[in-house]
């Protein structure tokens, strides 16, 4: 939560800061004239010298690969401000991103850390011509730089420059005795913002740093506390705010420290990590007026945790633009707001010869010589680790037996044998010792007697013990069956006898590459913690591990949600009865944690999420007369983010308002605007003081009853403004959501204990209706369709969650690309979810297999997730797979693309299909709002091609969503749309017979069809027999041309009659019969007429059901000698469609035809077609006019040059052909024409103005 309060405050946080670094613009001076260069590798040459940025080659390792660097050594300690590259001039050959190290002696590198607590990734070049620069907003004070490249263009070639000037360090160091006092008493401070910055360096794990206090509670307290930076504030509140950041802060490397206060918002930044928060309390200055302490205390202070002063280097103190060890150096004659007092510090910073040494692997070992023969045994030393096991010491004595110190699950043991069995030593038992802090163990051993003396606590043992010692003495491994130590450790002595692992000789330490000398190089993996949401960080040498229980987030760092988004979607995964009482997470992985909240759930779908508080129950309120006196503040169990991210996302809310009173006025109504003056009144979540009740408008001075014009007093607003003896009420819904939730509740004119008046109010939870997160909905109809979202920075860590619906099998979903990097998330099969993605390294991918269908066209959900140590995918909530990051730094998504929703980057293997829910990072995406706005192939809400019925008489439509499929085998038809008739032309000898054969069927409710035309007005269309009970139930057109249908179900004979219409006219009918009411009731429609009922009536004892049917007949049976002349279609009898069946090939045994030999027809009746869909193409893409003209700009000048020359040589031939032409020669030729016509405009006017007749006359020519 304190980085969402934060956000807006850094800005201002970082302007103040910016301001103390304001001199950073004069500090731009090249740096690299002077400097020396080297590098891992290098081809012929191309050498680390050829790295200058204004040369004309290149420095290009030997082999592109992440272990690479070109070093710089400048020629003392300089202010770094800016770094400029460049790759291989006029090739592609360039360093796309780099990190950046730094040091004073060129052994001990730190990385520039970004602030979220890992190495800054810079930004390199896009070509190999153009010069980049990055500017760094801490300046690195260094001797040595060195860039590792991590991402390249064909190979790792670098041009490069430094920009910054000379730095001037002013130093005072402490003894861990020492201190400087700032007497503040006649001159105090009071600040309301303030910014102190400095550098240090220690090889001590405790101290005070900086301190302040003053007389009304004020205090500053900074300290170094387990190798961390732990700053204790208080404004004078009482409350102290604490922040923490740092780590392995004790390595006697510099570090750069930046705190910087606006009243109270803090920002508290070692090594350009940063924490922010805000002070507690009511107070924004800070007034400190006894004495400013740098370095330590003389005595012990409120707000100091440590009881030691600090031991180390402090340089360049700046307090706010006063450099404070300046001042305490030279010290201004005229200023007497300066008074200093010096205790034992000087203005240097001498080396502390600490020479730790690392052991990199568990391989790793030296071996010390020690006394041999003597009969006692002291070996010290000082280890810091995160692993749980790993050998300390092993000796081995000359007499029988041996004695080892090891860690084991953390814990320090001893392992003796002498003369006997093994025995172990776990004096420590409670304690575990691989936190990363160093820990100083002292070994004494005699005869008799054991003490191990760890931290300065000695615990002896007493047991029979005598031993001689070897010659030889194994730290940190070597010995086989024991694991090694991986960690740091230091001040190493045996016997007495210390010497510098510097010293070490080749054949006393193993092996070479795996110890590194004079160098604590572990790395803290937790700090800043990695693990989201509050989870446990663990770690080892080479990894971190994040404990998640309790935290309600799971995965690899806490980062997805193990909560709902919403009540609507708890009810979505899980079965629900009226009302749950569960916790939400509204953002899914975003910072917001999750809340309580009860879900109740309604029979008509609606949802409704109830926001409690601790005042829900009604509440007396007595002897409170002044308006507005009695004052109650709504505490939720939500906070105010939590309950925004809540109604944003809810389509309604409303809090319901009860004011229960006698002889005590609510309003005191009527009223004006100006003379206005409620008793009682609510405050909303914006502070205003509200003019309304529950159920009344804003604005309004009124309660719901004066809005219906309905109050007991019709001249009051209010019912309780009638000031009544008996117990009245006004209550109502408060539905503006932007005045939602109450945040108070204020009321008065309750008189005192002892009168009558009196009142009571009744304030309900928040009430949210409805979730916008699944009605974002939008349909993908055509295969290239797409919704281009912006680029999606996914960097070290990012999830997106979507839910989809579809029956594709195969479709990419969304699609990003960078230069190399990218990111995939694809259907496979119908049953597969495959995420793919690059960042630096190879492609890697996770996939979840199902065993149920994924394009089924029903809602399942994906979220996709990629952190500092996996990628993972889960489908449905529930099954999940992972793959682990390779080995080595965890590099960024570089993503420089659209981020594509429904398709690849260039629009093929798109996906067709239903999507709502997307989001990025916990952000809801509206893609409705971008469908609303007419993009090609993308419809908003989810509506297929099947939402028409595009299948006719009942034919299933199969969604395809750009396309349907119609499955017509429950139909008597087929075709595409299942309209096609399947019918079969009758002679008087024909029939179809359908053969239950042993299935016979009994029915009570019968539905019938059959479609047929004749010319012949009598004939048999439909019959079904049962020659077991003798019932039967026939079809037929009378002689006279009605329908005649003629049953007898055991009851008794019935014959219908359907008048009014004559069959046998030609015309095409369609007949429907079925039964109803347990079978009395027969409804027989023709065509679209109007149905006729007929009523049968069936005696209590008597069985209307239509028992052991065997055959169906059309056209007749075996017994008749003349059958139905015509044609007859649409068959069905129940889920029986026997023309389907009758030329089916390979049809079934049960279905034969006798007579003249049938074939099928469409009797006449054309099927029905639908309009052809109107044709969509994909728009042309918008043309980026800066990156057209870009592209021109990078044309060889040199070949449109060439082109130009080409085309003006061209010119000049067409020129010169012209020429020719115009200069042609002289000739003759005969023309027929008359004379004085050769201008007439037409062959009349020619003769009308002939002056010669036709005369033969020389034309002149000319010809080439």
């Amino acid at each position: 939560m304190d980085a969402v309060k934060g956000r807006g405050v850094f800005i201002l946080i970082l302007a103040l800061f910016s301001v103390s670094y304001a001199d950073d613009y004069d500090c731009n001076e090249p740096l690299l004239e002077k400097a020396s260069f080297s590098a891992t590798s290098a081809l012929r040459d191309r050498g680390a010298e050829q790295a200058r940025i204004d040369g004309g080659s290149a420095w290009t390792s030997d082999e592109s690969s992440y272990n690479q660097w070109v070093r710089f050594k400048l020629p003392r300690r300089k202010k770094v401000t800016a770094v400029a590259t460049a790759g291989r001039a006029r090739t592609k050959e360039y360093v796309t991103e780099f990190i950046l190290q730094y040091g004073d002696d060129g052994e001990n590198w730190q990385s520039y850390i970004s602030a979220s607590g890992i190495p800054q990734t810079f930004t390199g070049n896009w070509n190999g011509d153009d010069i980049h620069r990055n500017k760094f907003e801490v300046p690195i004070i260094a001797q040595y730089i060195r860039i590792n490249p991590t991402r390249w263009r064909e190979r790792i070639s670098l041009r490069a420059e430094l920009y910054g000037c000379d730095y001037v360090a002013d130093n005072l160091h402490f003894n861990g005795s020492s201190y400087v006092r700032w007497d503040l008493i006649r001159h105090p401070i009071s600040a309301s913002r303030e910014t102190i910055r400095f550098r240090f360096k220690t090889n001590h794990a405790d101290g005070a740093i900086l301190y302040g206090r003053g007389s009304q509670g004020d205090y500053y307290a900074l300290q170094m506390r387990d190798n961390r930076m732990l700053l204790n504030i208080d404004l004078g509140a009482g409350v102290v705010t604490s922040l923490s950041v740092g780590s392995l802060l004790d390595n006697n490397l510099w570090h750069d420290v930046v705190i910087s206060r606006n009243k109270r918002d803090i920002m508290f930044s070692v090594d350009r990590v940063v924490v922010k928060s805000v002070i507690k309390g009511d107070f924004s200055r800070l007034n400190l007026n006894r004495d400013l302490f740098i370095g330590g205390v003389p005595n012990q202070q409120e707000g100091l945790v440590v009881n030691r002063n600090f031991t180390g280097c402090v340089e360049n103190l700046y307090l706010n633009a006063t450099n404070f060890i300046s001042a305490v150096k030279n010290p201004p004659e005229d200023d007497y707001h300066f008074h200093f007092e010096r205790i034992n510090t000087l203005f240097s910073c001498p080396e502390v010869q600490s020479f730790p040494v690392t052991f990199l692997t568990r391989n790793s070992y030296a071996r010390l010589a020690g006394y041999e023969g003597i009969k006692t045994l002291n070996v010290s030393l000082s280890f810091r680790t995160y692993e749980e096991s790993g050998m300390l010491i092993y000796h081995k004595f000359t007499s029988d037996g041996y004695f080892l110190l090891l860690l084991e699950k953390g814990r320090l043991k001893i392992e003796i044998k002498v003369n006997g069995p093994k025995t172990i030593l776990d004096n420590f038992p409670d304690e575990t010792f691989n936190d990363g802090r160093w820990h100083q163990v002292i070994l004494t051993m005699s005869a008799n007697t054991i003490i191990l003396n760890v931290d300065e606590r000695p615990m002896r043992t007493l047991r029979q013990l005598a031993f001689s010692t070897g010659s030889h003495f194994l730290i940190a491994g070597g010995r086989y069956g024991t694991p090694g130590f991986i960690g740091c450790m230091r001040r190493i002595s045996i016997n007495g006898n210390y010497r510098p692992p510097v010293d070490w000789k080749e054949n006393e330490f193993c092996c070479k590459d795996e110890v590194v000398f004079d160098s604590c190089q572990m790395i803290d993996r937790c700090n800043p913690n990695p693990c989201q949401h509050k989870g446990v960080c663990k770690q080892s040498s080479k990894d971190f591990f994040c404990e998640c229980a309790d935290t309600g987030y799971s995965g690899a760092v806490c980062h997805t949600s193990l909560h709902s988004l919403s009540c609507a979607a708890f009810k979505e995964k899980n079965s629900v009865d009226q009302n749950s009482r569960i916790s939400i997470d509204v953002d899914g992985s975003g910072p917001l944690d999750p809340f309580p909240v009860t879900c109740e759930f309604f029979a008509d779908g609606r949802v409704l999420t109830l926001v409690g508080h601790q005042n829900q129950q009604p509440i007396r309120v007595d002897g409170f007369q002044e308006p507005g006196s009695y004052s109650q503040d709504i505490l939720y169990e939500a906070d105010k983010y939590q309950i925004e991210a809540l109604m944003n996302r809810s389509l309604s809310c409303h809090q319901r308002i009860t004011y229960n009173c006698r002889h005590s006025k609510l309003f005191n109504t009527p009223a004006t605007e100006d003379t206005f003056r409620p008793l009682t009144w609510w405050v909303s979540k914006n502070n205003q003081k509200m003019d309304y009740w529950g159920g009344a408008l804003p604005g309004s001075r009124s309660c719901e009853c004066g809005i219906w014009g309905n109050c007991i007093d019709e001249r009051k607003s209010c019912n309780c403004d009638a000031d009544l003896d008996s117990w009245t009420s006004d209550s109502g819904d408060i539905t503006q959501m932007e005045h939602l939730p109450v945040k108070q509740v204020r009321i008065g004119d309750t008189g005192t204990p002892l009168d009558e008046k009196e009142a009571m109010y009744t304030l309900g939870p928040l009430a949210c209706e409805g979730d916008s997160l699944f009605n974002n909905i939008v349909t993908f109809r055509i295969s290239d369709a797409s919704i281009n979202l912006p680029r999606f920075d996914m960097g070290h860590i990012g999830d997106i969650y979507l839910e989809f619906k579809t029956t594709t099998a195969d479709a990419v979903i969304l699609h990003s690309t960078g230069e190399s990097d990218y990111i995939k998330l694809s259907i496979i099969g119908g049953d597969q979810l495959q995420f793919q993605y690059q960042a630096g390294s190879g492609p890697l991918g996770v996939n979840v297999e199902t065993s149920y269908r994924l394009a089924d066209d029903n809602w399942h959900s994906v979220l996709v997730e990629r952190n500092r140590k996996e990628a993972r995918i889960v489908v449905d909530g529930a099954l999940k797979a992972s793959v682990r990051e390779p080995p080595g730094p965890v590099r960024a998504l570089h993503l420089t693309s659209d981020l594509v929703i429904g398709s690849s980057v260039d629009y093929r293997d798109g996906y067709v299909g239903c999507i709502r829910a997307l989001l990025l990072n916990g952000d809801l995406v509206d893609l409705r709002k971008y469908a609303e706005r007419g993009i090609y192939g993308v419809t908003p809400g989810c509506v297929g091609k099947c939402e028409s019925n595009p299948c006719l008489n009942n034919g299933t439509c199969h969604e395809k969503y750009d396309g349907y499929s119609c499955d017509c085998r429950w139909t008597a038809f087929k075709g595409p749309i299942c309209a096609d008739e399947i019918g079969v032309n009758l002679r008087s000898n024909s029939y179809v017979k359908y053969d239950f054969m042993g299935s016979w069927r009994s029915t009570i409710s019968e539905k019938i069809r059959v479609g047929f035309t004749t010319t012949n007005p009598k004939g048999f269309l439909l019959g079904f027999f049962s020659n077991i009970t003798g019932e039967y139930m026939t079809i037929a057109v009378s002689n006279s041309g009605h329908l005649r249908v003629v049953l007898d179900f055991g009851f008794e004979r019935q014959e219908l009659i359907y008048q009014g219409h004559h069959f046998g006219l030609g015309q095409y009918h369609d007949v429907r019969i079925t039964r109803r009411d347990s079978g009395s009731k027969l409804i027989m429609q023709v065509d679209e007429n109007e149905p006729q009922e007929f009523i049968f009536n069936i005696k209590a004892s008597a069985d209307a059901q239509f028992n052991n049917i065997q055959y169906m007949y059309i056209g007749k049976n075996e017994s008749m000698t003349e059958g139905f002349v015509g044609c007859v279609s649409r068959v069905e009898f129940d889920d029986i469609f026997p023309l389907k069946l009758a030329f089916q090939e390979n049809g079934p045994a049960n279905v034969r035809s006798g007579g003249d030999a049938l074939t099928e027809d469409f009797c006449g009746v054309e099927p029905v077609t639908h309009p052809p869909p109107v044709k969509e193409t994909r728009p042309p893409p918008d043309v980026d006019k800066d990156k057209l003209e870009a592209a021109y700009n990078r044309t060889n000048s040199a070949v449109l040059g060439s082109i130009l020359a080409l085309i003006f040589i061209a010119l000049l031939v067409m020129l010169l052909l012209i020429g020719r032409y115009v200069s042609r020669h002289k000739g003759e030729y005969l023309t027929q024409e008359d004379k004085g016509a050769d201008q007439a405009l037409d062959p009349d006017e020619a003769i009308i103005n002939a002056a010669t007749g036709h005369q033969v006359t020389q034309k002149k020519e000319f010809y080439i």
